[in-house]
């Protein structure tokens, strides 16, 4: 467009380069963030406008560079709003620049520069921040006892940006004026020394191997922090940690020496309870790329890494699964959970209802490590984990006999055997049969939902197995007695619908993995037909997990499914799944539109029942225009003394066309499910 209006895009340029600097500056002095957001959005959009000029060159009323200046004015804001705006213009102006174009690179090269120093003095923390600076990552941000923060966040994108625009400032110039900045004074607050740490962490890892004069001097300044904590603020020590875990490639290639002093130091951080997880993360990281090296001290840090798996993470196991040959495995991980099964046989010695936290805290534990194994043992070797589980089972066991009452108690201890299972896969079939039985038990005494999703994992990993598929539909077939003997009271749906969520979603799991057999079984009707007067259930998941059931059943209707694993029973599933969907679709499809229309379920909801008909007109695209006749016929067009038409049959026309004209997108259909509904309102 700038070609078109050639006149008209140089004169803005000059206007705006010549008299939008000092409002902007009175905006800022006067406080007025709407003014300055303003003046900035100005320039970011004059200068994406004549971006193709500034790389190009070629145009020289437009493609003179010193216009960048204007991007350079907003980084300086106190609100990190105005600061942001401005850096995806940055990011398009990196984008359009190749790394061959080296002239072009030197004449932006100080902007960035300046870019890169501006930030780095927004990423300042605050001189009375304590403890280790926020983290945007929820997981760590959970684990290290911090929350979120604009700070945070900001810094990620900080991150982000720096790394988009590395190709110009270049990694090694940008960790060298950091280094520089962090010895130009040796009176540097905390504050003003952990922003250049955090700038040095962003390029670390883009480095060249070969560096060997500034990284060896930055490496040896970490290391040489006094770890008795007060003496130097932890944030510091936790972006130094971060900044040597980002080296690693580095380190893996470089002075064996250096490896050491690395390492001694990181275990040293173990004992600090701000910086231990990270400085675990750090070890991990560390010792992953420089395994060789490390073979001989593996030993020592799994040792003092053990103690950690008392508190939460998984941070042994980790190490153990990553680290150590299968022959090692055996031994470590008896010494990592010998303590853990010690731990919690004290506990259980007593029996007091004050031993709720420290069991949960021990379930949390065991998750953690069972979540961080990774390593794979073939279907001949003997799983390092069964002799361990084999001691675990009777604590388990009386975990949940004696605390099933508690819901939060039977959630931890559910996802504990869940993650045994995920970690072990078909290594922990022998484990089957007790497990089942003691969920179907503690269902059966006080129905908690988290034994429906614990038996949806289950038969997940084990439905395909010829062996169990039996005993699975015996299962499934006692659970669904007992789940409808509580959703058919009364409001039972709406009452219940965190059940309603893991019963569908453990059903759905049983039509994918044994269909055959469920599709003969008897309760699969009554679980279909429920759905019919509750589809207006005003839950989000519990409705799209209703939703989700019907729709891997359509599925099976299809003469290509390749879920299917054994091609034999294809015909017979078609027939079966056919069936059940003649049955019971056209009065679905009707109830379906009576709680779009009628009930006005929400968005989300709608959003959940438009996926489904979507699957109906990709599946049975012949039957779903019969269906939606019928059903359209049985949905009120007037008022309910009939004196008042809500909607014409033209419209009910019209509607019927667009939604059997329009593409087997959910988007579409949900679009004209919104445009019918709002007929009726």
């Amino acid at each position: 467009d700038y070609q078109k209006y050639w006149p008209l895009a140089v004169y803005l340029k000059q206007q705006i380069t010549q008299y939008f600097i000092q409002p902007y500056f009175q905006a800022v002095k006067d406080e007025n963030l709407d003014k300055a957001q303003n003046y900035t959005r100005i320039y970011t959009n004059l200068i994406e406008s004549i971006l193709e000029c500034l790389v190009d060159g070629r145009q020289s009323d437009l493609s003179d560079i010193s216009c960048l200046h204007l991007l350079l004015y907003p980084l300086e804001h106190s609100d990190y709003e105005v600061v942001q705006s401005t850096f995806y213009t940055w990011y398009r102006l990196s984008e359009l620049i190749e790394t061959t174009n080296e002239l072009l690179i030197e004449k932006v090269k100080p902007y960035m520069e300046k870019l890169v120093d501006t930030l780095c003095t927004q990423c300042k923390l605050d001189p009375d921040h304590l403890g280790i600076p926020p983290e945007t990552d929820e997981k760590s941000s959970k684990s290290n006892g911090t929350s979120n923060s604009d700070l945070a966040e900001f810094r990620y994108r900080v991150q982000c940006l720096i790394e988009d625009t590395i190709h110009i400032t270049g990694a090694l110039n940008c960790f060298q004026r950091m280094f520089d900045k962090l010895q130009s004074s040796s009176s540097l607050s905390w504050e003003e020394s952990e922003a250049p740490l955090y700038i040095m962490s962003c390029v670390a890892s883009y480095l060249p191997p070969d560096e060997d004069k500034i990284i060896p001097n930055v490496i040896q300044a970490i290391v040489s922090t006094p770890i008795q904590s007060g003496l130097v603020h932890s944030a510091l020590k936790y972006t130094g940690v971060k900044l040597i875990s980002q080296l690693e490639n580095w380190i893996a290639m470089n002075n064996q020496q250096i490896l050491k002093s690395v390492i001694q130091y990181l275990l040293s951080l173990l004992v600090d309870k701000e910086l231990c997880h990270t400085s675990a993360d750090a070890i991990l990281t560390i010792s992953q790329s420089c395994r060789k090296q490390l073979l001989n001290d593996l030993e020592q840090i799994i040792q003092a890494t053990l103690w950690l798996d008392l508190i939460d993470n998984g941070t042994s196991s980790k190490l153990i699964s990553r680290l150590t040959s299968m022959n090692d495995i055996h031994r470590y991980l008896k010494l990592l959970f010998d303590q853990q099964i010690q731990s919690l046989t004290q506990i259980l010695s007593t029996q007091s209802d004050t031993n709720y936290t420290s069991i949960i805290k021990r379930l949390d534990c065991l998750t953690a490590i069972f979540r961080s194994l990774d390593f794979k043992a073939t279907h001949e070797e003997t799983h390092p984990c069964i002799t361990i589980v084999q001691q675990l089972m009777p604590l388990l066991n009386l975990i949940i006999v004696r605390y099933r009452s508690s819901a939060k108690l039977s959630e931890c201890w559910s996802r504990t055997i869940r993650f045994i299972i995920r970690s072990m896969r078909s290594h922990a079939k022998i484990f089957f049969q007790p497990i089942v039985e003691l969920v179907i038990s503690s269902y059966d005494d006080v129905p908690h939902s988290c034994f429906l999703y614990l038996i949806s994992i289950i038969i997940d990993e084990y439905g395909h197995d010829q062996d169990l598929k039996s005993s699975i539909i015996v299962m499934s077939e006692h659970l669904t007695t007992k789940t409808f003997s509580i959703l058919n009271k009364p409001d039972g749906f709406k009452q219940n619908p965190d059940l309603v969520d893991d019963f569908y979603r453990l059903s759905s799991r049983l039509l994918q993995r044994c269909p055959l057999e469920y599709l003969k079984c008897s309760v699969i009707q009554p679980i279909i037909e429920q759905i019919i007067p509750n589809c207006h259930l005003e839950h989000r998941d519990a409705n799209s997990s209703m939703m989700a059931f019907l729709q891997t059943l359509v599925k099976l209707t299809s003469n290509k499914n390749k879920e299917i694993k054994n091609k034999s029973e294809l015909s017979e599933i078609r027939s079966l799944s056919m069936s059940l969907c003649e049955t019971y679709i056209p009065n679905i499809l009707t109830a379906l539109i009576r709680a779009i229309v009628i009930s006005r379920v929400p968005s989300s909801i709608r959003l959940s029942i438009s996926e489904f008909v979507c699957e109906i007109k990709t599946y049975m695209s012949d039957k779903f225009l019969q269906w939606l006749q019928k059903s359209l016929t049985e949905i009120p067009r007037t008022s309910k003394n009939g004196l008042v038409e809500i909607v014409t049959l033209k419209q009910y026309e019209q509607f019927y066309k667009a939604l059997c004209e329009c593409d087997t997108q959910s988007s579409k259909i949900d679009y004209e499910f919104e445009i019918f509904a709002k007929l009726y309102r």
